[in-house]
Formats: C-alpha cells, sequence, structure tokens
C-alpha cells in the first residue's frame, strides 16, 4: 500500500508538473500574441524594407547622410523613389513662388518621394532630402506621448538658434502654409541640417544616425554655394550702385560744362560771321584756341566718363553671368520664381521638404555716345551730346525672397 501511494503521489505530482508546463505554454503562446499585436507596425515595417530592392543610389543616400539601421530601415520601409522632373509635382507640390520643393513624405501611403537633382553643383542635397524625408517617416511611427515630449525639445533647440538664422523664415514659411507643419519640419530640419543640438536632441537622433555629422556637412556644403554666389551678387550690387552715383556726377559735370561751351560756340560763330567783329586776328586765334582748349577739356571729360561706363557695364555683365548661374541653381532645386500652371497632385496629404534660395535680377547699363568734331572751316557747330541712357537688353536688380535659406 504504501509504495502505490508513493506511486500513486509520484504520479499526481507528474500530472501537476505537465498540468504546469501547459499553463505556462498557454501563457507564453499569450504573451506572444500580444508582443506581436504591440509591435505589428515594427514587423511590417521589417518585411517591407526586406522585399523591397533599392536602387543603388537609394543605398548611396544612406550611406552618405550616415543613417544608423534603424534610421535606414524607416528609409527603406517607406519605398524612397527617385523621382524625374517632368512628373515630380504628381507626387509633391507646393504652389509659392521661390520655394523649392524637392521631396515629400506621402501620409496616405507613407511613401517617399525625392526630386532627381542633376546638376552636380547641388549633389550634396539628394542625401540631405533623403536623410530629412526619412525623420518624416520616423515621426510617424511615435507615440502621441513621445511626439508631445520631442514638441518641447524641438522648440528648446529651435530657440537657440541667432534671431537673424535663416531657419527662422524657413519654419515661418512652413508655419503659414500649414500651421501643423511647424513641429513635424522641425523634427526633420533640425536633425539633418543644425548641429550641435541640446543633449537630449542628439541622443534621440543617434537612434537614427551612426554619424549625424554627415548629413549636417552636407547642408553646409549645399548653403555654401548658394551664399558664395550671393554675396558675389551683393557686392557687385553695391559696388554697382556705387558707380551709378559716380557716373550721375560726371556726366552733370559734363553736361554742365557741354551747355556752356556750345553757348561760347554759338557766340564765336556769331562774332565771326559778321566782319570786323575781332579788331584783330590774334584776338581771334586766341578766342577760337580758348574754345578748342575747352572743347578739349570737355573730351577729357567724356573719355574719362565713357571709361567709368564701360567699367559700369563689364561689372554689370558679370552680374548677370552671376544672375544666370543662379538662375540655373535655382532650377536645379525647382524653384519656380513666378506661379505656373501645376499637375494635379495625387495626394495632398503631405509632409514636404522644401529648399529655396535668393536670386537676383541685372542692374541698367549705360553709354554715352561719341562727340562729333565741332570745329567747322571758320569756326564751332554747336552740337547737341545725348543723355547716357539704359540698354534695353538690362533690368534693375530684383530680388527674391528664400525661405530658410
Amino acid at each position: 500500500m504504501a509504495e502505490h501511494s508513493i506511486g500513486s503521489r509520484a504520479g499526481r505530482a507528474a500530472l501537476v508538473v505537465l498540468a504546469t508546463a501547459a499553463l505556462a505554454l498557454q501563457g507564453g503562446a499569450a504573451w506572444g500574441v500580444s508582443w506581436v499585436i504591440t509591435n505589428e507596425r515594427h514587423l511590417k515595417d521589417q518585411l517591407v524594407a526586406y522585399q523591397f530592392e533599392a536602387p543603388e543610389e537609394i543605398l548611396f543616400y544612406a550611406r552618405q547622410s550616415g543613417m544608423s539601421p534603424t534610421g535606414e530601415l524607416y528609409f527603406m520601409t517607406s519605398l524612397p523613389q527617385v523621382v524625374p522632373v517632368y512628373e515630380f509635382d504628381r507626387y509633391c507640390t507646393r504652389n509659392e513662388p521661390g520655394i523649392g520643393v524637392l521631396g515629400c513624405y506621402a501620409l496616405r501611403d507613407g511613401r517617399i518621394y525625392l526630386y532627381d537633382v542633376t546638376d552636380d553643383r547641388l549633389a550634396s542635397i539628394e542625401p540631405v532630402v533623403a536623410a530629412h524625408e526619412m525623420l518624416h517617416s520616423a515621426w510617424a511611427r511615435l507615440s502621441g506621448a513621445e511626439q508631445e515630449r520631442l514638441a518641447q525639445l524641438l522648440e528648446e533647440g529651435f530657440a537657440t538658434l541667432p534671431s537673424d538664422h535663416q531657419l527662422r523664415d524657413r519654419i515661418a514659411s512652413y508655419e503659414a502654409d500649414n500651421p501643423a507643419s511647424r513641429i513635424p519640419e522641425l523634427y526633420s530640419i533640425l536633425g539633418t541640417e543644425v548641429a550641435p543640438l541640446p543633449a537630449l536632441l542628439e541622443e534621440h537622433y543617434a537612434i537614427y544616425f551612426d554619424d549625424r555629422s554627415k548629413v549636417v556637412a552636407l547642408a553646409d556644403e549645399l548653403y555654401r554655394v548658394f551664399d558664395t554666389v550671393e554675396a558675389e551678387l551683393n557686392a557687385l550690387a553695391q559696388e554697382l550702385e556705387s558707380r551709378v552715383a559716380e557716373i550721375e556726377g560726371l556726366r552733370f559735370a559734363y553736361e554742365a560744362e557741354q551747355s556752356k561751351l556750345n553757348a561760347a560756340i554759338l557766340s564765336f560763330n556769331d562774332r565771326a560771321s559778321q566782319p570786323g567783329a575781332f579788331p584783330s586776328r590774334s584776338e581771334f586765334e586766341s578766342t577760337r584756341n580758348a574754345l578748342v582748349e575747352r572743347q578739349s577739356r570737355l573730351e577729357s571729360m567724356r573719355v574719362s566718363l565713357q571709361t567709368k561706363i564701360n567699367e559700369y557695364n563689364e561689372l554689370l555683365e558679370e552680374l548677370n553671368r552671376l544672375n544666370s548661374e543662379v538662375s540655373e541653381l535655382n532650377q536645379g532645386i525647382n524653384v519656380r520664381l513666378r506661379e505656373e500652371e501645376e499637375l494635379s497632385p495625387q495626394d495632398t496629404d503631405l509632409e514636404q521638404s522644401s529648399f529655396g534660395f535668393r536670386g537676383a535680377g541685372g542692374c541698367c547699363g549705360i553709354d554715352v555716345p561719341s562727340t562729333h568734331d565741332l570745329i567747322l572751316d571758320h569756326g564751332f557747330a554747336a552740337r547737341s551730346v545725348d543723355h547716357y541712357r539704359e540698354q534695353p537688353d538690362h533690368h534693375r536688380c530684383d530680388y527674391w525672397a528664400k525661405p530658410l535659406t
């Protein structure tokens, strides 16, 4: 009996152990289902990214911008696509002159569309826009509580920027277009274009970048391209304005002297036409020689004025060349300087990355026609000299506002 009793107890113990194991398995299964539900978005992202066959240029953008594996995951799961210029407005658009849209993250389908930048001088912008849109994708995956926490940090980071920082105008442009875009755009712009940032923000962005300095350096490189040309434009415009004032002064003096000389010539010619008006040949020659000397001085003034004008026009040509360069650069980053007819976008629910820059127009060109020979056989003929004139193919400087930059 004792052995039977012991055996029965052993059997019951085994049943208890088996039952406990079964309960443990059931609990594990329930926990697993809960984990899958909680991480469904992440699992789906991994699956989509795994199945996405990224073109080499997309992989290059991820490497160049210093994305971490997590950042690359959110980039690839958004199925990034480089869109040709002729159809880009079907996916990303913003109808505002002076604003260049280079990419967008479409909330409806969770995809990233990138403008095909073909100007080699602007190559650094492509990885920056890619990283910018990746952060929009990451932002869309954050919880409401995390977004609220980051919003305060982003405002604090933005507040540290100088009052004249170009990003202030750019953020204001976003906010004017869509007030709800302020925080998401701060999130993407600060993360890709500003360093250093407050420690808590740097810690957060380290989730998406192994080396965030790479993407910030690329953004700086782009801005230097435009800032250099713009600085040259501004310097030339100031120089031209200064020279215009100088030329106006010289022209005024030239025309005043020319008017006086013409009056003297008319008087001399009138006297010379009257017999006996000059009591002696020497007085005639003396008066005539004085007028010739004045004419010579006037011609020197004209030559000096024309030299100044030629120098001005040479500077103007340089300004026009720089204007053409800026126009090419603006075109390269999809900037329009006036309203154009737009294609209807497939999706208007967009987070957009915009980069606009300042362009410039030319200034007026001026010229002074050559003076005519005023000496006749017996005296002088008064001839008028036209004012300097504006060249019809030139125009005054115009500057287009940029939202950042």
